[in-house]
């Protein structure tokens, strides 16, 4: 099993329950490293307890001990949790425990002495058990969720090839007056309105026939015949063969905010309404727009004129206290320019994502969009901020950039030892490779994952036999044929793990001895067949590698250097890369002298 396999037993609590003091001690220090959390104890009744105050994750225990024994320890766990993995580690081979953790339902039973690998690899099988069947409860109750969502908020209605109605909520029932079994069986054209064209519901359906989305606005109506106006969306289900088995359709109700649309087009629309009406026809359509989204509205001097219940509640104010607060109290990083886009009349309105304080203090994050309400040309009434709350998904970003890194890292420091290069090697590359990642207009983020995931180019030498790897002078053909299954090896170490910046490091460790004249290896790619980020990394590797000490060579001084990689320009290198080298030459070696190699390991440094 492999180091990314055991990974998974990181986010587990395990209980480890021993009377044996030196085997406790042995096998607690060999397993606390790779779980997320070990409890130990010394004799069942101390785990039991231990249990029923934190419930771990996965038990592990003797059978042997005093005071309660393992299994009787186990049975009463199970009362706890019936669904309890357990893994039972025993000196004996005798039948009748075996027959007693059956009973338990155990199927987990490992012999000793412990093969500590072994034990890992059956804790890590079960971790991933735990997560699939927990990601699957997740799944069901997000489901059921979104269901009792959708059946409380949205219209949901089913039709099969023909259009006849197969389901309808009760949401449905409830806004058209209908019985669900009146519609059953009839067609959808039962609930259109008069006004809307035959021809245009006909279009409608024929898209969704031939298996294609639509989306828009349709007008319905209601049983007594009164306007019911929704936002739909049709989706058609199909089977393997791409044939439409039915469709589903999901209607959102917005005929108040139809009409006071209406209203409002009508009223400004007639040039003897006063200022006033208009502003209180546009009262009333800012009221209909608030509906279900977060919307503070501030003045030319940063001042909240209003917000809705929806933007109070986030922030933890009550919506009479919000008025006349300045935005900058909540919103640090509000300044006049959002006004100033709107005095220019923008065409479109500017999105930021700011920090937004919550009353006690609590940083949250939104995605802001400033909307100016624009009265007479040139002259904004006001700004409306439509805000959505992305704090949570914003943490989890970062939470998932900062597991990739550490796991980068840690492999990473693996792939040093292995391969006998420095570490000083890797962090060079990695630096280098940034500098002249944010030179190719990549962008300071990009540039970022790429330092990251650059210091992996090399991991598949981990599959690579020593007296191949650490060959002192040059390898024969054979041997350069074993070596140069590194770059796939490392490829499929990586691949596996679906996160963006292990994505990143795969693809490099693949193409980073690809050639931009197609001579390169595993695949030949040529030119922008190769990632920029190989291509990066590619001359990177190169260009420091020549500079040290190898078991093969010796160290190459700059000239040479820099007469190779012009020599190579177009051929080896991509040739905008070899430009960007020269003409930032000084600032590379600025980042060699910051990371020097230990002079044990470098005999011979550049001039």
């Amino acid at each position: 099993m492999t180091l990314n396999a055991l990974s998974v037993l990181k986010v587990m609590r395990v209980l480890y329950v021993e009377d044996d003091a030196a085997t406790r001690e042995e096998l607690a220090m060999m397993i606390e490293p790779w779980v997320g959390e070990l409890g130990v104890a010394i004799n069942g009744q101390a785990g039991l307890t231990l249990y029923a105050s934190e419930r771990h994750d996965i038990v592990v225990t003797d059978i042997q001990m005093p005071v309660m024994n393992g299994l009787a320890m186990c049975t009463e766990i199970r009362h706890l949790n019936a669904q309890q993995p357990v893994v039972l580690l025993s000196a004996y081979n005798d039948v009748e425990y075996l027959f007693r953790a059956i009973e338990l339902n155990i199927n987990q039973y490992i012999t000793k002495p412990v093969n500590v690998m072994h034990l890992l690899e059956r804790l890590a099988d079960i971790a991933l058990n735990l997560i699939a069947l927990r990601e699957q409860s997740r799944h069901r109750l997000l489901l059921e969720q979104y269901r009792l969502l959708a059946d409380e908020s949205a219209i949901v209605t089913t039709l099969d090839p023909q259009g006849r109605i197969t389901y309808v909520n009760d949401r449905l029932t409830q806004l058209t007056g209908h019985d669900r079994q009146e519609l059953i069986g009839k067609e959808m054209a039962l609930l259109s309105s008069l006004d809307e064209p035959a021809t245009r519901m006909a279009a409608i359906w024929q898209t969704a026939q031939a298996g294609e989305k639509w989306a828009g606005i349709v007008k319905t109506r209601t049983r007594e015949g009164n306007l019911l106006v929704v936002e739909r969306s049709l989706v058609p289900i199909l089977d393997e063969s791409g044939r439409v088995m039915e469709v589903f359709s999901l209607d959102v109700d917005i005929t108040e905010l139809y009409s006071s649309n209406e209203v409002l087009m009508e009223a400004l629309g007639q040039s003897e309404h006063s200022l006033q009406e208009q502003r209180d026809y546009l009262t009333a359509y800012k009221r209909a727009l608030e509906t279900g989204t977060s919307i503070c509205i501030a003045d030319g001097q940063g001042k909240i004129l209003s917000a809705n219940r929806q933007f109070a509640d986030l922030l933890g104010y009550r919506v009479r206290d919000m008025s006349g607060l300045k935005l900058c109290s909540v919103i640090p990083q509000y300044d006049s320019k959002y006004w100033e886009a709107a005095e220019r009349e923008v065409e479109s309105p500017d999105s930021k994502i700011l920090s937004v304080f919550h009353k006690n203090g609590k940083e949250l994050y939104f995605n802001i969009t400033f909307v100016p309400l624009l009265m007479r040309v040139g002259h904004p009434e006001s700004v409306i901020l439509v805000c959505q709350d992305i704090t949570e998904s914003l943490e989890l970003t970062r939470e998932l950039m900062d597991t990739q890194r550490d796991l980068l890292s840690l492999v990473g420091g693996v792939v040093e030892n292995r391969s006998l290069e420095t570490g000083m090697h890797v962090k060079r590359v990695g630096e280098i490779s940034r500098l002249l990642a944010m030179q190719c207009g990549l962008g300071s983020a990009h540039a970022d994952m790429i330092r990251i995931a650059a210091p992996l180019h090399d991991i598949g030498k981990v599959g690579i036999p020593d007296e191949i790897l650490h060959k002192p002078g040059k390898l024969d053909d054979a041997e350069f044929e074993v070596m140069k299954k590194h770059a796939f090896m490392g490829y499929q170490i990586l691949r596996k793990i679906n996160r963006p910046l292990v994505h990143m490091a795969a693809l490099i460790a693949h193409e980073h001895h690809e050639r931009y004249d197609g001579a390169g290896y595993p695949r030949g790619l040529k030119g922008g067949e190769i990632s920029i980020e190989g291509r990066i990394v590619a001359i990177v590797d190169v260009l420091d590698a020549l500079g040290h000490v190898r078991s093969y060579k010796e160290a190459w001084d700059e000239d040479t250097i820099l007469a190779y990689l012009q020599k190579h320009r177009g051929h080896r290198f991509d040739p905008m890369l070899v430009d960007l080298v020269l003409a930032h030459w000084d600032d590379i070696m600025s980042i060699r002298g910051r990371y020097q190699d230990n002079p044990s390991t470098n005999l011979r440094t550049m001039k």
